[in-house]
C-alpha cells in the first residue's frame, strides 16, 4: 500500500525553533528535510545559517530529519566539489550514515545535467552518505534533463503544483505545495517511507572528505561573477552592472534582497532563465513582478500554476524565466510531431491538449499551429 505521509523542507527563510517544528507535527508532519549547503567550497561555500538549529530542534519536534544541497554544478567534477561541500558540513553536524542526503536539481547548469547529477550522488555514496535522494521538478524528468530510472536506489522527489499525474512511475515523494499546513511552506508526500519514517541509528561516517579540485566551469550559466565586499548591498551591485536587484535576486535564487555576506559569489550578468526564481517581497504584485521580467501576468499564472493572480505572499517563490522567450503556456507544431509527442514534453496527456485546444481530431494537428499547453 502507497503512503502519503506529510513531509516539509525548509532553508535558512524558514524558523528554527521546537515551536515551528512542532505546529508542522501537530497537523499530521512527520519529517522534514532541510537545507545545508549550496555550491561548492571553492566557489560561493554557502551554509544555512539556520542549519544547525533546524537540525536540533526538528529532532527534538520528533520529525525524521534528512538534509538537501542545493545544487549549481556545472560538469562531473564540480558535482563532485559540491558533493563533498555538502558531505563535509554535514559530518560537521552529526549527521550519521543512514541520514537521507538530497541533491536538490533544479537549475539546468551542466551540459550534460544527468551525468553531472550522477556524479554528485555517487561522490556522496563514496563519502560514507549513502541513502541519497533526488528532488528536481516534474518538467525535468519528463523533458529529458533528468532520467527517474538513472540514478540507483536514490530516492527520486518530484516537485509539481496544481497536477494529476507525476509522469514518472518511479517517484518516492511528491512536493505538491510550496503554500502548505497555513504556514506558506513547501509540503509533500512520502510514498514509501524513506522520508519520513525512522531515526537516525547510524554513525558520522569517517571517510575522509577530500579538499575541492581545480575545475573549469562549463554548460551555460551566466558567465559573469562577482564576489560579494563588506557593505555591499545588492541594489549596489546592480547598479554597478546596469541590471536591478530584482534580476540578480532572480538569476542568484535569492529569497531576501537584504541578506547577502561577504564572500558570496553573485552571477550579474545574464538573465532570468526558465528556472530562475523571484521570491515575493513586501507590496509586490503579480502585475509588478510581470513587469520587472519583461512578462505577462498569464505567463507567470501558467508557469507557476497560480490560481488566483491577485493572491501572492511575501516568500513566495515565482519561476520567471520563461517570460523573456514569450508566452510559456504555448507550443508551435513542429514537423513530425504528434499530439502525444508534444504532451509527453511537456507531461501532460494528448487528451487533455485536445480538450484545451478545441481540437476536433487529435491525430490531425499541422506545422505552425499555436497549442495552448
Amino acid at each position: 500500500m502507497v503512503l502519503r505521509n506529510l513531509f516539509i523542507d525548509v532553508s535558512g527563510y524558514q524558523e528554527d525553533s521546537v515551536a515551528y517544528f512542532q505546529r508542522a507535527k501537530d497537523q499530521g508532519v512527520m519529517g522534514v528535510v532541510i537545507k545545508l549547503t549550496e555550491g561548492s567550497e571553492d566557489g560561493s561555500a554557502y551554509v544555512n545559517p539556520r542549519a544547525k538549529a533546524q537540525l536540533t530542534n526538528a529532532a527534538a519536534a520528533g520529525l525524521k530529519v534528512s538534509c538537501y544541497h542545493f545544487a549549481r554544478y556545472t560538469s562531473d567534477a564540480d558535482a563532485q566539489n559540491e558533493a563533498r561541500f555538502f558531505a563535509k558540513i554535514a559530518k560537521q553536524y552529526g549527521m550519521t550514515s543512514d541520514t537521507l542526503m538530497v541533491d536538490d536539481a533544479e537549475v539546468h547548469s551542466a551540459s550534460d545535467y544527468n551525468s553531472a547529477t550522477a556524479a554528485f550522488l555517487n561522490e556522496l555514496k563514496a563519502l560514507g552518505y549513502t541513502k541519497t535522494g533526488l528532488y528536481s521538478m516534474k518538467s525535468f524528468f519528463t523533458g529529458g534533463t533528468l532520467n527517474s530510472h538513472g540514478f540507483g536506489d536514490t530516492k527520486v522527489w518530484e516537485a509539481g503544483y496544481g497536477i494529476s499525474d507525476l509522469g514518472i512511475d518511479n517517484a518516492a515523494a511528491w512536493q505538491w505545495t510550496d503554500n502548505g499546513l497555513g504556514m506558506s511552506i513547501d509540503t509533500s508526500y512520502d510514498f514509501d517511507g524513506a522520508f519520513t519514517v525512522g531515526s537516525a541509528s547510524g554513525t558520522v561516517p569517517t571517510t575522509p572528505v577530500p579538499a575541492p579540485q581545480p575545475v573549469e566551469h562549463v554548460g551555460h550559466p551566466a558567465t559573469g561573477t562577482y564576489t560579494v565586499q563588506p557593505g555591499d548591498t545588492l541594489s549596489a551591485i546592480a547598479a554597478k552592472y546596469g541590471t536591478t536587484y530584482q534580476i540578480l535576486a532572480a538569476v542568484n535564487g535569492i529569497g531576501d534582497p537584504n541578506q547577502i555576506w561577504p564572500g558570496q559569489v553573485l552571477k550579474v550578468t545574464g538573465t532570468a532563465s526558465q528556472e530562475s526564481t523571484y521570491y515575493v517581497q513586501a507590496g509586490d504584485t503579480l502585475s509588478a513582478i510581470a513587469n520587472k521580467f519583461g512578462t505577462t501576468v498569464s505567463s507567470l499564472v501558467s508557469l507557476n500554476h497560480i490560481s488566483n493572480p491577485n493572491v501572492i505572499y511575501v516568500g513566495q517563490k515565482i519561476y520567471v524565466g520563461e517570460a523573456s522567450q514569450g508566452q510559456s503556456n504555448a507550443y508551435t507544431v513542429q514537423a513530425g510531431d504528434t499530439l502525444s509527442g508534444i504532451a509527453a514534453k511537456f507531461g501532460t496527456t494528448w487528451r487533455v491538449l485536445s480538450n484545451k485546444n478545441g481540437l476536433a481530431d487529435p491525430n490531425v494537428i499541422y506545422v505552425g499551429q499555436t497549442l495552448t499547453i
